[in-house]
């Protein structure tokens, strides 16, 4: 049999090889394991001290021992630290030289974790820096020096307490600031021009500027000058960008304002030097470091600048001419969020002089996004504007709508009179000009930028906006002008119900859209001719109910044209203005709008068609359906009757039910089936009363049958809706009978299916609906053991067997409901307060068979092994739910104690920790530390047993 060592190699040159996937598998479980083993301490030595391994053997040795000291120096006996810390310095003396710096790097790190939890090595860093000091070695220093903050910025790394960690930190980095600072500065001032040298030294400077207060730094002029003097020097210069953005970030919070003041006049002399050599500028990466560091300065200091308006201008109107080059918009967007938060403090009444000195700069902000917005002009094929490049014209257009943000940023700040006119000015100006070679892009830019600026326009705007709305229906006729002013005139339909003189124009404008509609064509105007008229008709319901015949003719005429989404949008609309008619003419009126879609699924009912076009027709169909009824819904429950709801019984709900009874074992059916109503249920609740066994006979039968989510997801909606005090108790306990029902089907299709994996949507539907089942009937199913039991023992399966994130959730929610029923405030507001019998049942039952112990032991190993990041926090409220529920917290420690204990490879050292932060945190009612000690315990624990150590 190989040695060890031999069976390492083999697998790291494996995982470097053209092996297959199950090869490279196989190493790579291998690997994982030898960086866990014991054995590891002893070979990695061997394979760093050897100079003839190869430099991948080496490399892989540097991570492993670094992963070692990280999570596995409880293996070693603390009798062995001084040696090993003697081996750890020695090391890092063997690799001192550039092509080595990977594995110097992962040597740092080691060493610096182990610095860290070496509890008992006084004066550390003082020995360290002795060690390496010699000049062939000051390499290895500064890479130390500039990892040590960085490796100790995290304590989740360590199994250290908070306390031993901030004393650790304390000895090593606060106390030291000092000397390494002094170090820095010996190292500038004997350096003859090395810029390796000094990259590392700011390298190194970086890492500490945040460790100390930021006067200590910029009072050591050796320092501060390599900083600047860098800039000039093409390998430092992006080192020292790091450095001064550093810098900036930590100006942020300080009250030093001749400091500011200083580095502010540093910034205009670094501007002015570098304008004035524009060679340097011409390149990307150089202007977009400078830009970096500008607005870095800007966002600490956006507050001065807001208070010191005329002193501060010149670093505005700098960042203003960051935003004017075109060749990358990556650099413009850098300064995005400064133009956000100046314009925070200067839309506030006490900043209103600031306001007027900066109205300027972001009104020439305006004009320059527009010239950004604007499409590339230099193709003659309007639908190949890139070049076939798809993905940088969806960057582009990503980008346009970021760009649409600091227009409205520009707006609150200039005023939206002023705003609105410049991209106006720029239309008339090319209209006007005869400019037969304006192409549309010029245009449509302009008209972006008005859309985008809608939010920021108040409703009582009349200076532009008249003469505005009256030129966009006026625009020449071209398919991405008309499809940009009809969104512009979408965005603006609140202000038009205002004014209502302009909607006919307006709407005649947009109508004129669905002109001759083909989709092959005109995809893009029907859409946003669509769009904007449900905007009109939401917000204009009321000025259009006498617009509803042509509003219906239209919709006759260009329903089975438009696409889907089109379709759903015009329906919206056009429901929002029959909500505005007498209600003894809403059910004849809603009828003749949904004939066609009735007589649609008719036909299909009737026909013996099958197949996934006809499939995806009747969910279309429903999908109309439902949001007529959605937008129609009931809001006053005290009339006899509702028209709405007499028309959805009488047309609807017998086409709906037969398309259940034919279609319904094809789940886009049965979704958009019971979508259709759920929202009738909520849009009708107690009006649907006469049918409502049949709609519990249908979704009983449903799920029975077809075994589909949808119908349990359902099945909540009756319980939240008829489970309340507005339902008789007959209701509300056939309401019970009916879930009960739902549960025994559940939990035989539990038993029945082997992979849970294969059903993760009919668990998160089952809990969803057994949180509405907790929520409304509490007392009856904590008392109901036949019911509990069964429920539980599924959320155990579930969290053990799924690793999907939605159906966790919803099981460790119900169970956090289930759990909260044990302490004595109730979990929701419907009652004052937790009957002591029901407490006392959800205690009792967590005790019995040790349920709640094993449900803690299912939920640590979860976030231990599967658990997605995403429901950490659910399952940590759950933890925390167990351990404070019973009365004598014994129970609890013990059920925690014995999981830990369970786990394999856990030292006393690490269980006691935890066990001791819980005991004495619990009676102490101490939440917060109970949370973090359990976190702070399973990511430790992942990571030095789960997870992997090193990418290979």
């Amino acid at each position: 049999m190989s040695s060890p060592l031999t069976q390492v190699k083999t697998a790291l040159a494996t995982m470097y090889s053209n092996g297959t996937q199950e090869e490279k598998k196989t190493a790579t479980q291998l690997l994982e394991s030898f960086q866990k083993s014991q054995e590891a301490w002893e070979l990695v030595h061997t394979i760093l001290n050897d100079s003839n391994e190869s430099i991948e053997f080496r490399l892989f040795a540097a991570q492993t021992l670094r992963s070692k000291v990280t999570y596995d120096l409880a293996q070693l006996p603390e009798g062995s630290y001084p040696q090993l810390k003697d081996s750890l310095i020695d090391l890092l003396t063997k690799y001192p030289d550039q092509p080595h710096r990977i594995i110097r790097t992962q040597l740092c790190i080691a060493l610096s974790q182990f610095a860290l939890q070496y509890l008992t090595w006084e004066n550390a860093l003082t020995e360290i820096i002795s060690k390496l000091s010699k000049e062939e070695l000051i390499t290895s220093l500064l890479d130390f020096l500039k990892i040590l903050p960085e490796e100790l910025s995290d304590v989740k790394k360590t199994s250290l307490t908070d306390d031993e960690f901030n004393s650790r930190t304390q000895a090593l980095i606060t106390s030291n600031v000092e000397q390494v600072l002094m170090i820095l500065n010996n190292l500038t001032t004997s350096n003859q021009g090395n810029s390796k040298l000094n990259s590392l030294i700011l390298d190194c400077l970086n890492s500490w500027i945040k460790e100390c207060p930021i006067e200590s730094i910029l009072q050591i002029t050796t320092l501060t000058n390599l900083i600047f003097q860098s800039l000039n020097n093409e390998d430092t210069f992006e080192k020292s960008i790091e450095c001064l953005c550093t810098i900036m970030s930590e100006t942020r919070d300080i009250d030093n304002h001749e400091l500011i003041d200083a580095l502010f006049q540093q910034l205009l002399q670094l501007h002015s030097y570098m304008s004035s050599n524009k060679e340097l500028l011409e390149d990307p990466e150089t202007f977009g470091s400078l830009t970096r560091l500008y607005v870095e300065a800007g966002e600490a200091w956006h507050v001065l600048i807001a208070k010191n308006p005329k002193h501060f201008k010149p670093l505005v109107e700098i960042l203003l001419e960051c935003c004017q080059r075109n060749e990358d918009l990556d650099v413009v967007k850098f300064t995005f969020m400064f133009w956000y938060l100046l314009k925070q403090l200067l839309t506030l009444p006490k900043f209103t002089d600031a306001k007027q000195e900066f109205s300027e700069i972001y009104g020439k902000l305006i004009e320059i996004i527009i010239r950004h917005l604007t499409y590339p002009t230099d193709s003659n094929d309007d639908d190949n504007l890139f070049d076939g490049d798809k993905e940088q014209e969806d960057k582009f257009k990503e980008f346009r709508y970021e760009m649409g943000d600091v227009l409205k940023d520009c707006c609150a700040v200039v005023g939206p009179t002023r705003a609105l006119n410049i991209p106006f000015q720029q239309i008339q100006t090319i209209l006007q000009s005869g400019n037969n070679s304006a192409r549309w892009q010029n245009l449509e830019a302009p008209l972006f930028s008005m859309r985008a600026m809608a939010k920021e326009v108040p409703l009582k705007e009349k200076t532009i906006l008249p003469t505005i709305m009256t030129f966009l229906v006026q625009l020449p006729e071209h398919p991405k002008i008309r499809y940009a002013a009809t969104l512009v005139l979408g965005r603006y339909t609140e202000w038009t119900a205002k004014n209502p003189s302009f909607l006919e124009p307006q709407l005649n404008y947009i109508i004129k859209g669905f002109e001759g509609a083909d989709l092959s064509k005109n995809k893009d105007i029907i859409v946003a001719a669509s769009h904007a008229l449900m905007y009109f008709c939401q917000d204009c319901s009321e000025l259009l109910v006498n617009y509803l015949e042509p509003l219906y003719l239209l919709y006759g005429q260009v329903k089975d044209q438009l696409d889907i989404e089109s379709t759903y949008e015009l329906t919206d609309g056009l429901a929002h203005v029959i909500k505005q008619l007498p209600e003894e003419n809403l059910y004849k009126t809603l009828g003749m709008f949904c004939k066609p879609t009735l007589d649609l699924l008719n036909s299909i009912l009737n026909s013996n068609e099958q197949g996934d076009q006809v499939y995806k027709l009747l969910a279309d169909q429903l999908e109309v359906l439902t949001t007529f009824i959605t937008v129609l819904r009931c809001k006053d429950f005290e009339k006899p009757i509702s028209p709405v709801c007499n028309f959805f019984i009488d047309s609807i709900w017998p086409v709906v039910s037969q398309i259940i009874s034919k279609f319904g074992n094809v789940l886009i059916v049965s979704e958009r089936s019971l979508k259709l109503i759920k929202n009738s249920v909520q849009s009708f609740s107690t009006y649907l009363n006469p049918i409502l066994p049949a709609i519990a006979t249908i979704l009983h039968d449903g799920f029975a049958k077809t075994k589909f989510g949808c119908y349990l997801w359902v099945s909540g909606i009756l319980i939240r809706e008829y489970g309340d005090e507005y339902s008789s108790e007959d209701i509300k306990e056939s309401i019970y009978q009916f879930a009960l029902s739902q549960c025994s089907l559940f939990y035989d299709i539990l038993k029945a299916e082997q992979n849970l994996k294969n059903i993760p949507d009919v668990i998160e539907d089952f809990f969803r609906m057994m949180n509405d089942l907790l929520m409304f009937y509490p007392f009856k199913m904590i008392s109901n053991f036949d019911l509990l039991k069964p429920t539980w023992d599924s959320s155990i399966v579930s969290l053990n067997s799924l690793d999907q994130v939605n159906p966790l959730v919803a099981v460790l929610h119900f169970l956090i409901d289930l759990i909260s029923w044990g302490l004595p405030t109730p979990p929701i507001s419907f009652f004052d307060e937790n009957p002591q019998h029901v407490r006392e049942g959800v205690q009792q039952f967590l005790i019995l068979d040790n349920n709640g112990g094993h449900l803690m032991k299912v939920v640590i190993e979860g976030l231990i092994y599967h658990f997605h990041n995403d429901i950490q926090q659910d399952a940590s409220d759950l933890l925390l739910k167990i351990l404070t529920v019973i009365p004598d917290s014994n129970v609890s420690i013990n059920w925690l104690t014995d999981v830990v204990k369970s786990l394999p490879n856990v030292s006393g050292k690490e269980l006691d920790k935890l066990i001791n932060t819980v005991s004495v945190s619990l009676p102490n009612k101490d939440n917060r530390r109970i949370r973090t000690s359990i976190r702070d315990f399973v990511h430790w624990y992942s990571r030095k047993n789960v997870s992997p150590r090193s990418e290979f």
